[in-house]
């Protein structure tokens, strides 16, 4: 998972990057500190698994070589079943989504949008947008990972996120955690300088306690990724690449950073 994040930033063009410090940007020094990461896995551990109400299935698992990444696709529709090699579309995370171009086997063209969103019933990471030799279907998208990522419960963690974020007026500028405790929800927050605090609810109703943390205090999988609960930022801006988070109707929620400078955080397990 690692090779393929740093192939997929060098794709991006943000293999040097530059720090910057307070006054409207991500602080890039908020995590002072050498990142824990899992054990190295191999490579297709991670992946994207796609469905709908509609019937339809399929999976994007990602292969990468020492140049390149190639993500085998297979869909299956009222017993037809397709399969193709796909590529992903440069510049990574290009307008804050992820696309997908490939061709089936019998040459018809393939094209997958992920967006990410609450599908489903919020049980679901991505808004999917497939279209298959000129068919179109749409459904949604979870991560496969050997992992878990704090990013895929989004939608649980909103309600104390947006609690949090008004309790501390707005001074926090991103979300870099977010965890089920046995009265609510915690939240761990940043603001530009790189000033930390854990933010502890009741039922997601009222804010229990504020506490600031220092730089040691950090979770397994903390800040991959960050969450910005804002339009999306500039992208590179203190070496971050974004990627939108959109409510169903398109309504833009807010950003997921991931970290292009210091490399991926493990994600919780």
């Amino acid at each position: 998972m690692i090779r393929i994040l740093t192939l997929l930033f060098t794709a991006a063009g943000l293999t040097a990057c530059a720090t910057t410090g307070p006054g409207g940007n991500l602080a890039s020094n908020a995590f002072d500190y050498a990142p824990q990461r899992s054990a190295e896995l191999p490579d297709h551990h991670f992946g994207y698994v796609l469905s709908s109400d509609a019937g339809w299935d399929g999976a994007m698992i990602y292969r990468s070589t020492a140049q390149s990444i190639d993500v085998d696709f297979t869909f299956s529709d009222s017993g037809e079943d397709v399969s193709a090699a796909l590529d992903m579309e440069e510049p990574y995370l290009n307008e804050g989504v992820r696309r997908f171009t490939g061709q089936t086997q019998d040459g018809h063209e393939v094209f997958i949008l992920l967006q990410a969103g609450p599908c489903g019933n919020g049980d679901q990471s991505y808004f999917a947008t497939l279209v298959i030799g000129g068919q179109r279907y749409r459904g949604c998208a979870s991560e496969h990972a050997a992992n878990d990522r704090w990013s895929n419960y989004l939608a649980d963690w909103m309600p104390a996120i947006d609690l949090c974020m008004s309790e501390l007026r707005n001074e926090a500028d991103h979300v870099t955690f977010a965890y089920s405790t046995a009265s609510g929800t915690a939240v761990r927050m940043a603001d530009y300088s790189g000033n930390r605090w854990e933010c502890i609810t009741v039922n997601d109703a009222r804010v229990n306690a504020v506490v600031p943390l220092t730089a040691v205090d950090v979770r397994l999988g903390e800040a991959d990724p960050i969450f910005v609960r804002s339009e999306l930022p500039a992208r590179g801006e203190a070496c971050y690449i974004y990627e939108t988070v959109r409510e169903a109707n398109g309504t833009l929620i807010g950003a997921f950073g991931y970290d292009s400078c210091a490399g991926p955080r493990a994600p919780v397990s």
